[in-house]
């Protein structure tokens, strides 16, 4: 055999294993990269298909042999321009548009090529007039050009050339760091439809079929881009699973922190992240974000509990998920960044409601205990004062058994209402039960806590109500106690010694202030 078409044989069939080999290698990427994956491989199939065809056509010197080998060859012809098409339309991010009536109206013209090629050697309706040419060593298989193949040329092209025009879109709009993948795209699709045109224009020599032989060159490239460059990693990896519609935000990060995708609730939430934003380092786009970054970055894909976020007064709860290829390999994350502001406004005021008396809207006793032992914690821990009133109102069942509840539930609130007006914003006042209030009054000693009851004592006194006669006066006793130097007194040391004051304010005539002495607790004991 000639050792030129030897070489040439060799080259076609070294591209048909090449295509081969690099679609399997597309297939098993397929977890990972979707339906873009699985369009490359039946286009590299089909490549596999024309180059093997072509090899054994070039080899053959009969016409019933080659026409054998062309009518195989055309199975990968008519498959390989579509599916570019649609795996461009994958890779660019724009899978959304292919519905199946589009996918089924751009195999129509390529179905229909496939099926009058098969007429070859009895009606020859896409070759007419099959003949072959010895040209040097080369039967070369001639026919006639009809319309149908010049139709056959031209949605070929258009199909190229929608692709390009998808990459080419691609490669401006997207980052220094993945222009290197898409350019390996534009090159794989342009040589192989140069060498298209020259042949289809009669330009080649021997009039040889050139569209398989630079496919070799092609599959040179690809492979490149597969060991090197990695080119699948710029697959919209999360584009199946992301909804713009969707209320959430979502962000997808590859494994080094570069932006993949965000969907448009994303955007809304951080308007600095934009498309021309894909493959770039997420810190460098959320600079203006400090809490946000620190998320980020303190964030793993093992870290699966929600994390709550801050961002433009909206509380997010943020919740992340690894992408993980086939081989159970982090490819990934998507983080979701749920709003949950609506949610977190009903659980503040569900522990409002918790922590607050139904009646009066003071803090509940439990609620005053839990804040009471956290003041004296910071006092043992940094120091500072402390001191607490407990107030009681003077024969408080009057009014109950002469006026009503009615009336008294209006004394509580009235009460309450006063109190409040009279301490600051950092006392905290609380109901200890039934007609019983407690204030606890932090950096104050009890000299200041004294003159604080006693006007307390002189504003409740003041209080006119219409429920009550004017027979009836509304007074409080109060007992006024403080930790004073004992760093190691608990809060229900606290609470009982300002109760010995309460208790001796009623014994010594009601409607007074006692602060708490030891000798009061010496009285008390048996």
């Amino acid at each position: 055999m000639d050792t030129e078409k030897l070489t040439i044989i060799s080259l076609l069939m070294i591209s048909s294993v090449l295509m081969l080999w690099i679609g399997i290698l597309t297939l098993r990427r397929r977890t990972m990269a979707g339906p873009a994956a699985n369009a490359l491989a039946i286009c590299l199939f089909g490549v596999s298909i024309y180059s093997f065809g072509y090899a054994l056509e070039v080899s053959s010197m009969t016409l019933s042999t080659i026409m054998l080998w062309v009518r195989v060859e055309h199975i990968g012809i008519q498959s390989i321009a579509p599916t570019w098409l649609i795996f461009s339309i994958y890779q660019t991010g724009r899978g959304k548009a292919l519905t199946l009536p589009r996918i089924i109206a751009i195999y129509i013209i390529p179905l229909i090529l496939l099926l009058l090629a098969q007429t070859l050697g009895s009606l020859n309706i896409l070759h007419p007039n099959p003949r072959i040419t010895i040209t040097g060593p080369y039967a070369i298989f001639n026919y006639d050009r009809s319309i149908l193949i010049y139709i056959s040329l031209i949605y070929q092209s258009l199909c190229v050339l929608a692709s390009t025009i998808l990459f080419t879109i691609l490669f401006v709009k997207t980052s220094p760091a993945f222009r290197k993948q898409t350019i390996i795209f534009l090159v794989g699709s342009l040589i192989p439809w140069v060498g298209g045109v020259i042949y289809t224009l009669g330009l080649a020599p021997y009039n040889l079929d050139l569209t398989p032989i630079t496919f070799t060159v092609s599959s040179l490239v690809l492979a490149i881009g597969f060991f090197r460059f990695q080119i699948m990693e710029i697959i919209p990896v999360a584009r199946d699973i992301i909804f713009d519609g969707m209320r959430d935000g979502v962000l997808v990060l590859d494994h080094r922190d570069r932006v993949m995708d965000f969907n448009q609730r994303m955007q809304q939430m951080i308007p600095d992240i934009q498309k021309n934003k894909i493959g770039k380092l997420i810190y460098d786009e959320i600079e203006a974000y400090p809490d946000l970054l620190k998320l980020i970055r303190e964030a793993t894909v093992d870290q699966m509990e929600p994390q709550e976020f801050d961002l433009g007064g909206n509380q997010y709860r943020t919740s992340i998920t690894p992408l993980l290829n086939k081989y159970s390999k982090r490819a990934g994350k998507i983080i979701t960044f749920h709003d949950f502001t609506e949610t977190r406004q009903l659980m503040d005021k569900l522990e409002e409601f918790a922590s607050l008396d139904s009646l009066t809207c003071v803090y509940n006793r439990r609620y005053f205990f839990m804040l009471t032992e956290q003041e004296i914690q910071r006092i043992r821990r940094y120091g500072g004062k402390l001191s607490l009133i407990i107030l009681d109102l003077d024969r408080f069942k009057m009014v109950n058994d002469h006026f009503g509840h009615i009336a008294g539930d209006h004394v509580l609130k009235t009460v309450a209402d006063t109190c409040r007006d009279s301490i600051r914003k950092v006392d905290i006042l609380g109901r200890f039960g039934g007609e019983e209030f407690v204030i606890l009054l932090p950096e104050t000693d009890v000299k200041d806590a004294e003159i604080l009851a006693n006007r307390i004592r002189e504003d409740i006194a003041k209080i006119s109500l219409p429920e009550l006669t004017s027979s009836y006066k509304i007074t409080a006793s109060l007992g006024v106690a403080d930790m004073g130097a004992a760093r190691d007194i608990s809060m229900e040391d606290l609470l009982r010694q300002a109760d010995r004051a309460l208790y001796n304010a009623k014994e010594t005539g009601r409607n007074r202030v006692c602060v708490y002495s030891q000798e009061q607790e010496t009285k008390h004991q048996p």
